[in-house]
């Protein structure tokens, strides 16, 4: 008698890399552009996300115009 005591969910994951269903999960998407992503990013209090590494353009803040400080 064959004695596995593990989830057959944990076995098939064992031996191929994903669940009993045998499908490979589905990657990840972007709410605002609705490309496949690796990272969102999140602000705000309540973490609404703005943006993902394909819709969102670092810049050096020293550089953008948006950021200097007014002159008093």
């Amino acid at each position: 008698m064959y004695n596995n005591l593990e989830h057959p969910d944990i076995t098939a994951a064992l031996r191929t890399g994903y669940p009993a269903n045998h499908k490979e999960p589905k990657p990840p998407f972007c709410p605002i552009c609705g490309r496949e992503c690796e990272t969102v990013y999140r602000m705000g209090r309540y973490g609404e996300i703005v943006g993902c590494d394909n819709c969102i353009v670092e810049c050096d803040a020293w550089d953008a115009p948006e950021c200097a400080a007014e002159d008093e």
